[in-house]
């Protein structure tokens, strides 16, 4: 393998109250305790050339060997044209290190009280184009590559933030003005007073539906068991179709057959009783108020919605006080912030362009239809596929990770703040953008793990394999779990798959309930 560096590492000690990392002698490092450490890599650049890596003794899902060959890998500051520049990185400056230090308290919050965990955090800015999650979220509204031809206003994203404030805006008015006559209070107090009866009759339908699957169960059983025919006297009697009864002669019939005909009645009965006992659930939901324009169900959608809005209403605060709404508002702050930041002529700080190119040699079957229309396997023969992955402008700015150890072994808990100009994934080797997906202003904020709720477990099982889990929701906890335990977001302002735009894409939100992960020794 042939590689290319060019490198400056950066050392230094972490003091504590210091505003920046200060250089120490041999002498004066060693005369330090505690403080932790602080690093950060300046101009270099990592290349793995023409030369190719080449990994072994993987196999596919039906046990054939799988051959993977790394012809090209590179770690490179922004502009390296996807690594055909050597254009040297940045990793941190001597006032935004990586720490590497022992906390507790005040710097790792959510520690049970007397717990000190092992930090490492990556380099952490507090102004708003380096901040990752306030410029995460500028990126999604902005949608395009801002410096792209054709995105070069940085107030896309407060007009699309907008947009969408005033959609939720409109919508809640809409309403306030349709319950305005008996306020949302009042609307409450007459959905639980309706919600009554319908308690009652979903009660009912419960009851009446465990009493027809046992008649349904007895009614197929008993039909299945029953004799095709028999022999009544001089004639034989065949079996009718199910629901009918099953003649039983004068010469009396085997009791097979009168186990069937003995369950059609109460089948037929628990049955029409369901049905009733769900049409009074549907009418208890379709009980209307104010004028008989609303019904209960359309009642509770509404107050759903505007919970969902304004958050949920209360005497002190009867109109839209919180919800989608209220965090719209403060995402739309933040954007303006950033927006306004650019337009005064800001920068980031530069990002890194990462990037690695592989082919995989695979066995490829042939198929093929014969003249009757069966497919017909044919010969078996070798394929490679091609795999390029490309970053450009990733950070890792604001993110961490907390290890410490107890009685139930190593734990741990991390924030992945991620933040990339564009990812392009393409199975092509010569080939365009138009040709692969390419994803802009994507935005990975991951939060695994919460110390005294819900600890990352790591461990080595008895077998060898790592397991890494997180406990599950108690009913002990689950309320300060939902409270407390950080929701995880991800976010891609444009996504181009092939030539189609797919326009920006979302998940927020996110959290882990439960987790179980462990690895799998595989045989050879």
């Amino acid at each position: 393998m042939s590689l290319r560096a060019v490198l400056g590492l950066g050392l230094s000690v972490w003091l504590a109250g210091a505003s920046a990392m200060e250089v120490l002698s041999d002498e004066q490092m060693g005369k330090v305790s505690g403080a932790g450490v602080g690093f950060f890599l300046d101009q270099f650049y990592y290349d793995q050339g023409s030369a190719t890596a080449r990994v072994s003794g993987l196999k596919d899902g039906q046990g054939n060997p799988l051959q993977i060959d790394f012809e090209r890998a590179y770690i490179k500051g922004v502009g390296s044209q996807r690594g055909a520049v050597d254009a040297e990185a940045t990793i941190g400056t001597p006032r935004h290190p990586f720490t590497l230090k022992v906390v507790s308290g005040a710097a790792a919050p959510t520690l049970p009280a007397g717990t000190q965990a092992l930090q490492l955090h990556t380099p952490t800015y507090t102004d708003p184009l380096n901040d990752t999650q306030q410029y995460g979220m500028w990126a999604y509204y902005q949608g395009c590559l801002y410096g792209e031809p054709g995105c070069t206003d940085a107030n896309k994203a407060v007009a699309a933030v907008q947009a969408q404030l005033d959609l939720l805006q409109a919508t809640s008015s809409a309403l306030l003005a349709k319950y305005q006559a008996v306020g949302f209070m009042t609307l409450k107090q007459d959905i639980d007073a309706d919600m009554v009866l319908v308690n009652q009759k979903k009660q009912l339908v419960e009851t009446r539906t465990v009493t027809y699957q046992a008649a349904r169960d007895t009614f197929n059983s008993t039909y299945a068991a029953a004799p095709s025919s028999y022999r009544g006297g001089l004639i034989w009697y065949n079996k009718p179709a199910q629901g009918e009864t099953y003649y039983c002669s004068v010469f009396g019939c085997p009791q097979a057959v009168k186990n069937y005909n003995n369950s059609i009645d109460p089948y037929n009965t628990a049955s029409t009783e369901l049905f009733d006992a769900q049409k009074q659930l549907g009418e208890a939901w379709n009980v209307k108020r104010y004028d008989g324009s609303l019904t209960l169900s359309q009642r509770v959608s509404d107050y759903n919605e505007f919970s969902t809005l304004c958050g949920v209403p209360t005497a002190q605060s009867p109109i839209c006080a919180g919800g989608s709404i209220k965090k719209t508002e403060n995402g739309k702050q933040v954007v303006v912030l950033v927006a306004s930041a650019l337009q005064s002529g800001g920068t980031r700080v530069k990002g890194l362009d990462i990037g690695v190119e592989a082919t995989f040699n695979l066995p490829s079957v042939a198929y093929s239809a014969d003249g009757n229309g069966n497919i017909v396997k044919g010969a078996t023969t070798s394929r490679t596929d091609f795999l390029s992955i490309n970053l450009e402008g990733f950070t890792l700015n604001g993110a961490y990770l907390n290890l410490w150890g107890d009685s139930a072994g190593l734990q741990g808990e991390a924030s992945l703040q991620m933040y990339a100009d564009k990812l392009v994934i393409g199975v092509c080797r010569n080939c365009t953008d138009a040709n692969r997906a390419v994803a802009k202003n994507l935005y990975f904020d991951i939060n695994l793990g919460q110390a005294s709720l819900q600890p990352l477990n790591l461990s080595v099982l008895a077998e060898g394999d790592l397991g890494l889990s997180l406990p599950g929701v108690t009913w002990a906890n689950h309320q300060a779990f939902y409270q407390q335990v950080p929701k995880s977001n991800v976010s891609i302002g444009n996504l181009n798959i092939g030539g189609v735009d797919l326009g920006s894409q979302v998940v927020r939100g996110m959290r882990v309930d439960y987790l179980n992960m462990r690895t799998v020794n595989l045989p050879r």
